[in-house]
């Protein structure tokens, strides 16, 4: 049986499209690998248990998987597991089946054919999407996981319709006369992002102040935000799956934080600057930790909107101390930026004059030539090949390469 008639017949059973039961095997293959497991064990992972329980009841029905049983002799103190019930317990003797004196729950195998499917499979996305020039790049990345922290950018929040840096300023063009909506247009355009919020501060006859604009910016992520389930749509858990201890973004939302409940089972209070007072005792705490180094959408005063905003965080000492502190022998991978913008040009040169060494980014269709001036400045490239006409081929390109990461 092929990966392709598993993935079309459990798709029909569990009334789910094929592309996000592919992604729910591959999270499978992952989180378990040759182990025995309970099927508990995978509700952390966005995937309900009825649909737990019908993938495990097919792949058991194809013979991709074997059932086990697994045991607590309370005689012994010991954990063991058995083919079946009519087997003694490995420590006691006792025979399993109406024992009083073992607690059992079923458990599950996936046996090397499926794990080797679902390897090819992902061997033939790396073929489309990573463009070749650049699996070195990779390799070298892969050298570093253990180090690596993702710093997100406004790309990832878009599957959860949340608009782009430009999006969301198109959005507050209100109150300027023509001729300056013209020009803040323009600034827009040029990818300056923060120097067009200083100018609508200036200009705009409804934003008066920062605290007006920071209102209205949480208002429109609050009423545009929708949690997106289908998980070939967004790389959030794909980001999760890699268990670095830190995740920085420069978002103000919440929505890595809002998946790390789920993936977790616990809430994870979301990190700002103003909040990291005790460096030491974030790097003793082993949670996987969210800091939003511009400011968060629940605490609009902690938001960086402007300019001079922008301008005092890189100069004050509380960025410098986190940024060295949890950036000692670290890489950063960035996602859900582009290269084309000054916004990121200048956040990158900022921020390596504190960290320094060679990190990481993910970028589109990226031609080698144009990667010299990343290499410049000391920013690995992996470029991947994206279908501008795919609304979420960026997606699976991103997702190609994190895989590669586990």
């Amino acid at each position: 049986m092929s990966l392709t008639q598993l993935i079309h017949t459990v798709s029909i059973k569990v009334q789910l499209n094929e592309e996000d039961l592919l992604e729910k095997l591959k999270i499978l293959a992952e989180v378990v690998k040759d182990e025995i497991f309970p099927k508990e064990r995978l509700t952390h992972y966005n995937i309900d248990l009825s649909t737990i329980e019908t993938i495990l009841n097919e792949l058991l029905r194809m013979g991709f998987a074997s059932k086990y049983f697994t045991y607590d002799c309370e005689d012994t103190d010991s954990v063991d597991f058995a083919v079946n019930l009519n087997e003694k317990c490995a420590h006691c003797g006792q025979t399993l089946k109406n024992s009083e004196n073992h607690l059992i729950n079923e458990s599950y195998k996936l046996n090397s054919i499926y794990l080797e499917l679902i390897k090819d499979q992902k061997k033939e996305n790396l073929k489309k999407y990573l463009i070749d020039d650049f699996r070195p790049n990779l390799e070298k990345l892969k050298s570093r996981t253990k180090k690596l922290i993702p710093f997100l950018g406004a790309g990832v929040s878009i599957p959860f319709r949340l608009p782009s840096w430009g999006d969301l300023l198109r959005e507050l063009e209100r109150g300027l006369s023509d001729t300056n909506r013209e020009k803040y247009i323009d600034i827009i355009n040029k990818g300056d992002y923060l120097r067009a919020l200083s100018f609508l501060k200036l200009y705009s006859g409804l934003y008066k102040n920062e605290s007006m604009i920071k209102k209205e910016i949480k208002n429109i992520i609050k009423r545009k935000y929708v949690k997106e389930s289908n998980l070939s749509h967004h790389n959030i858990i794909d980001i999760l799956k890699l268990d670095t201890q830190f995740i920085l973004t420069t978002n103000y939302d919440n929505i890595v934080s809002d998946f790390l409940r789920d993936y977790r089972d616990e809430f994870i209070m979301p990190q700002i600057l103003e909040t990291l007072d005790d460096l030491q005792d974030l790097m003793d705490d082993n949670s996987q930790k969210v800091i939003h180094l511009h400011g968060n959408v629940e605490i609009p005063n902690s938001m960086i909107v402007t300019k001079d905003d922008y301008d005092k965080l890189y100069e004050a000492n509380q960025i410098k101390y986190v940024l060295n502190g949890i950036m000692s022998n670290r890489t950063l991978l960035f996602i859900g930026f582009s290269f084309e913008d000054e916004y990121f040009k200048d956040l990158y040169d900022k921020i390596f004059t504190y960290i320094k060494g060679e990190h990481f980014i993910i970028v589109p269709n990226l031609h080698p030539f144009d990667a010299e001036e990343l290499l410049r400045r000391h920013l690995i490239p992996i470029g991947i090949n994206v279908n501008k006409n795919e609304k979420h081929d960026f997606v699976k390109g991103i997702k190609t390469v994190l895989e590669e990461l586990y």
